[in-house]
C-alpha cells in the first residue's frame, strides 16, 4: 500500500469535512434569521459528496491506497425544508396573523452534525499524522545507513 495514497485519502477526507463544517456553521448562523421585506428566507444548505477514483486506478479489488476512491465535494445545495412558523406578533416581519417565518434549520441536529464533522476531521488528521510520521521514520532510517 502506498503511503502517499493514504495521505491523499486523508487530505480529501479533511477537505470534505471542512466543506461540511462551513455549511453547518452557516446553517446555525442563519437559524434565527427572517426573510426581510423583499428578500427570500434562508434555506438550509447541505454538501453533496461523490467518490472520485484516482488517475490510473482500475478497480478497488487490489485494495491499495492508490486505487481507493476519494471523497470529493460535488456541490453545495439548498435543502427543501418547510420554514418554521413562530408566533411573534411584535416582530417587524410578522404576517397578518402574527407569525414569523424562520428557516427550517434544526439547531440540535446541526450541533450533532458539528460533533460528527469534528470527529471525522480529527480521525482523518490523525491518520494523516501517523502516515507522515511513518514516512519520516522511513527517511530517517534510510539516512542512517
Amino acid at each position: 500500500m502506498g503511503l502517499f495514497g493514504v495521505l491523499d485519502i486523508s487530505a480529501a477526507g479533511m477537505d470534505a469535512q471542512q466543506a461540511r463544517l462551513e455549511v453547518a456553521a452557516a446553517n446555525l448562523a442563519n437559524a434565527q434569521t427572517t426573510g426581510t421585506r423583499g428578500a427570500s428566507l434562508y434555506k438550509p444548505l447541505t454538501v453533496v459528496l461523490h467518490s472520485d477514483m484516482p488517475k490510473g486506478a482500475q478497480s478497488v479489488a487490489g485494495l491499495t491506497a492508490d486505487s481507493l476512491p476519494r471523497p470529493v465535494v460535488a456541490q453545495t445545495v439548498e435543502m427543501d425544508v418547510t420554514p418554521r412558523l413562530v408566533y411573534d406578533p411584535g416582530h417587524p416581519d410578522a404576517d397578518a396573523r402574527g407569525f414569523v417565518a424562520m428557516p427550517g434549520v434544526d439547531p440540535i441536529a446541526s450541533m450533532l452534525d458539528l460533533i460528527s464533522i469534528s470527529r471525522s476531521y480529527e480521525a482523518n488528521l490523525r491518520a494523516f499524522d501517523v502516515t507522515r510520521a511513518l514516512l519520516q521514520r522511513t527517511l530517517d532510517a534510510g539516512s542512517h545507513r
